[in-house]
């Protein structure tokens, strides 16, 4: 199945182009996205630790997702780096909007699979997610999150927080040549913009976001036929803890 790098394709133009660009800022038209590519709308408090990371100053040009993991640090996807990468938006379910906006004050890359750590230039006191220091069982239920794109190539992200149900289907790689945890999309399917998001299993977070199949142009009436790739926070954990002091369990 063919697999596309999320922001790293054609989508990259778009999420990562300089502040100011005309094509830089996806979907900011007014408009209320309801609908990615399936799953569905949840608030926040289902997953308060989700966090929108941003190409500008003040959170409104939303390109990754990531995860708060303690009140200075948010764990995201490697690839979503970029210099105008510059802050995250905490503690809110709607796009751009409301919570609260941190700046990045620096940035740390995994030098084993395509995890990037940003430290927040003022604590946010919110709730965090546990790291897990497992690797998932093949067929272990899970979930993902993200404000990504309602459907392949739209450029239009979900105004609201989304989440769908996958499936643990082993182990697999990134585009670093990380270990990732594999999943087999159910309910709706990962795209661009939900990429660095979290892998909850078990209430704890085991994958980042990193690549998932592209999608027909049409959203498919059944997502089970396509697949993402999560780098595995328990194959990073040794690194996540000597930078940010925190640790699995």
């Amino acid at each position: 199945m063919k697999i596309a790098k999320l922001l790293a394709a054609a989508a990259a133009a778009v999420l990562l182009a300089p502040a100011g660009a005309a094509t830089a800022a996806p979907a900011e038209d007014g408009s209320v996205h309801k609908n990615i590519s399936g799953g569905s709308a949840t608030p926040v408090s289902a997953a308060p630790f989700a966090a929108q990371v941003s190409f500008d100053a003040t959170g409104t040009r939303v390109g990754c997702t990531g995860s708060q993991i303690s009140a200075s640090w948010v764990i995201t996807a490697k690839h979503c780096n970029s210099a105008t990468l510059r802050s995250v938006r905490l503690g809110t379910t709607y796009l751009q909007s409301g919570g609260a906006v941190r700046q990045v004050a620096a940035r740390y890359a995994s030098p084993m699979g395509d995890v990037m750590l940003l430290k927040l230039s003022a604590p946010y006191y919110g709730t965090y997610v546990g790291l897990s220091s497992s690797f998932p069982a093949t067929g272990a239920a899970a979930r993902v999150y993200g404000w990504g794109y309602q459907s392949e190539g739209s450029g239009a992200m979900s105004y609201f927080l989304k989440t769908a149900d996958v499936t643990v289907a082993g182990q697999g790689s990134d585009t670093s040549g990380g270990p990732t945890v594999s999943t087999r999309s159910e309910t709706g399917h990962t795209l661009n913009g939900d990429s660095g998001g979290p892998l909850i299993v078990d209430g704890k977070l085991a994958g980042v976001l990193s690549t998932s199949s592209i999608l027909p142009l049409q959203n498919p009436s059944d997502y089970t036929g396509y697949s993402n790739d999560h780098a595995s926070v328990a194959r990073n954990l040794g690194w996540i803890t000597s930078v940010s002091g925190v640790a699995g369990s």
